[in-house]
């Protein structure tokens, strides 16, 4: 089962009993006791369709592990961290654009993930939407990367405690043309990211790829 189609079966089987998809293992041990009895075929002159359906979702959920009791169970939970995918504003995208527009070749040294040696317009990319997972960057970008050196600008301080827009050119060679991830170096996110913990760059992506970021766990 595919990723997506995984959760998507989740969400169907706890909302057949009646959950939404932040239910915990109490929740849903405790919903099912309950249609189970109420639902039961002793308690509705025989029609067991209820009951059959909620007995599948629950034990679709107990082969994938959302019903086993924690050892923590009863203490406090660490909130879960949940993603989301905000698109940019046309202020941010313009910025991006006139900053691509006026940059000067950047300094290896000084932001560009390799070593820049030229640039062409099919080379220069702008991100559409931004993806979160706590402290951890994804910006998602239509063009496909071209063979040789590429430019993406990129806003850079959406973690920050006081945002104030920052953008930033960064650089980096290509061996083919296409679609594909680039991981920004751990210095650079450090140094032109702040708060950030990772940033990671998809190109190609479309509005499938964002739904399948913030629906996969």
């Amino acid at each position: 089962m595919e990723p997506v189609e995984k959760i998507n079966a989740r969400a169907d089987a706890l909302g057949a009993l009646g959950l939404d998809q932040s239910a915990g293992s109490d929740e849903i041990r405790d919903a099912w006791r309950h249609i189970a009895f109420h639902a039961h075929p002793d308690h509705t002159n025989g029609d067991c369709t209820v009951f059959a359906r909620a007995k599948e979702a629950y034990d679709f959920l107990r082969r994938e592990g959302l019903t086993t009791k924690g050892k923590a169970s009863g203490q406090p939970r660490r909130p879960k961290l949940r993603k989301r995918v905000i698109e940019l504003d046309t202020a941010d995208i313009e910025a991006c654009r006139v900053l691509l527009n006026t940059a000067l070749a950047h300094n290896p040294d000084e932001g560009s993930l390799q070593p820049e040696t030229q640039s062409t317009a099919d080379a220069d990319h702008i991100p559409e939407a931004v993806g979160f997972y706590g402290r951890n960057l994804t910006f998602f970008v239509s063009t496909s990367v071209q063979e040789g050196a590429n430019r993406v600008a990129l806003p850079t301080s959406f973690l920050a405690s006081a945002r104030r827009l920052e953008t930033e050119v960064l650089s980096f060679q290509s061996r083919e043309t296409g679609g594909g991830e680039v991981v920004v170096p751990e210095t650079i996110t450090a140094r032109k990211f702040p708060g950030a913990k990772s940033v990671r760059i998809k190109f190609e992506a479309d509005q499938q790829m964002r739904d399948e970021f913030w629906l996969a766990v």
